[in-house]
């Protein structure tokens, strides 16, 4: 199960969000911010997987 973890990142950067959706960093920025995906660890502003994953697939049903 540690393993699991270590391959799937439970926290996304917003770089890696804005490459991920092919959007601006800045549009990922305020996306996350308004769909509650974000969490703040120190300066760092980080997105929970999990949600982002989940507001995809509710958008494709």
């Amino acid at each position: 199960m540690l393993k699991e973890l270590r391959e799937e990142k439970l926290l996304l950067s917003l770089d890696e969000v804005s490459e991920m959706l092919g959007i601006s960093y800045g549009t990922a920025r305020n996306f996350t911010f308004e769909q509650n995906m974000q969490v703040h660890i120190g300066r760092r502003t980080l997105v929970h997987r999990a949600k982002l994953e989940k507001w995809i697939n509710d958008q494709v049903k």
